[in-house]
């Protein structure tokens, strides 16, 4: 980020493709405000910016997540039955069902997380630093 006075900025141009990368990923529609070239901002900007791909994470989060079974609720129901019985059985596919749905979610989640760790960071340096 270059300052360019004390009330804007402009951001840098690789941080501006990571925003619209990561509006991208998490399904933003493409005439929302974070496809903006943002040539210059100001504090209010981009704390819109940031609160914009907050939104953005959980209502990719709450939308995409798979529906189904909780494995960490099944997981602890099948500790309480007894072994190599057919409710145990049972439950044992079903935990490997809601895995099977679960962790690509999971793993896509903690990429887009750590994505919008590292915007958020360089988002929270201008607004320290402004």
């Amino acid at each position: 980020m270059t300052n360019t006075g004390a009330s804007s900025v402009v951001l840098d141009t690789l941080l501006v493709h990571r925003i619209h990368e990561l509006a991208r990923a998490l399904g933003v529609a493409s005439d929302s405000f974070l496809f903006n070239d943002f040539t210059t901002v100001d504090t209010e900007l981009v704390h819109q910016i940031a609160d914009g791909l907050t939104l953005a994470f959980v209502t990719h989060c709450y939308h995409h997540h798979p529906r189904g079974e909780n494995v960490y609720e099944l997981m602890a129901l099948e500790e309480q039955t007894p072994p190599n019985t057919a409710e145990a059985i049972a439950l044992e596919a079903r935990i490997e069902q809601a895995a099977a749905a679960q962790i690509p979610f999971v793993v896509n989640t903690n990429r887009l997380l750590e994505d919008y760790y590292h915007i958020r960071r360089s988002l929270d340096e201008y607004l320290a630093n402004a």
